[in-house]
C-alpha cells in the first residue's frame, strides 16, 4: 500500500488525494522536485522532473529524470486512455476556459494586459519594418493598422495629395464654387479674386 507520508532530508512530504504527488507544506514544493534539486541544483527554466517508472511514490533520485516541458507532457499524454482524454477536453471547455475568460475581463486581468503590452512596447516587441504609404521608404514602427507613414510630414502630404481633407466653398468675389483643403485659410477661388478681396477689405 502506498504510504501517506514520506521523509527526505528531515522534511515530511504528504501524498495528495487520489494518489497525486507528495508535497511538503513547509517547503511549498513537491518531493520529486526537491529531491532532484537537492542533488543537482535549481531546475532550469523550461524543464520538469519526470518519474521514470511513472510511479509518483518512487521519489528516489535514480527514478528521477529531467525533461523539457513539451517532451514530458507529451510522454504523459501518450499514455492517456480515450476516456481520460475526453475528461480533460470536457474539463477544459466547462471549467478552465470560462474561468480564463472571466479573469481576462476582470480588473486584475485588464491591469495585467496593460502592463504586459507596456513591457512589450518598451522592449521593442511590437516594432516591425514598414513601408511608408506616401514616400515608399522603409521605417521602423508598430504594425497596428494605423501607423502607415514614416513621419507627420508624409502623412500630411498624402492627405493633401489624395484630397481627403478637401471641402467645397463659394468664392465671395466671383461666386464660383471651388475646392480647398479645410485646414487652409483660403477664402477665394484664385489669386486675382484674393487680391480684389483684400482691396475691398482695406477700403472698408
Amino acid at each position: 500500500m502506498t504510504p501517506k507520508t514520506q521523509y527526505f532530508n528531515g522534511y515530511r512530504f504528504t501524498r495528495g488525494e487520489e494518489g497525486t504527488y507528495y508535497r511538503c507544506a513547509k517547503l511549498k514544493k513537491r518531493m520529486h522536485v526537491y529531491v532532484w534539486e537537492y542533488y543537482n541544483g535549481t531546475i532550469p527554466d523550461g524543464y520538469e522532473v519526470h518519474h521514470i517508472d511513472f510511479d509518483k511514490s518512487n521519489n528516489d533520485i535514480s527514478n528521477l529524470q529531467l525533461l523539457t516541458q513539451s517532451k514530458h507532457r507529451k510522454l504523459h499524454a501518450d499514455l492517456l486512455t480515450e476516456e481520460q482524454r475526453n475528461w480533460k477536453r470536457n474539463n477544459l471547455n466547462e471549467n478552465a476556459r470560462p474561468k480564463a475568460v472571466e479573469w481576462h475581463k476582470s480588473e486584475k486581468g485588464s491591469s495585467w494586459h496593460s502592463e504586459h503590452i507596456k513591457q512589450q512596447r518598451e522592449n521593442g516587441s511590437f516594432k516591425h519594418k514598414l513601408i511608408c504609404t506616401n514616400c515608399g521608404n522603409v521605417y521602423i514602427g508598430e504594425k497596428n493598422g494605423k501607423n502607415t507613414f514614416c513621419s507627420n510630414a508624409c502623412k500630411s502630404a498624402y492627405r493633401r495629395g489624395s484630397g481627403l481633407d478637401d471641402i467645397k466653398k463659394i468664392c465671395p468675389i466671383c461666386g464660383n464654387e471651388f475646392e480647398t483643403n479645410k485646414y487652409r485659410q483660403s477664402t477665394t477661388c484664385s489669386r486675382s479674386c484674393a487680391n480684389r478681396y483684400r482691396r475691398i477689405k482695406n477700403e472698408s
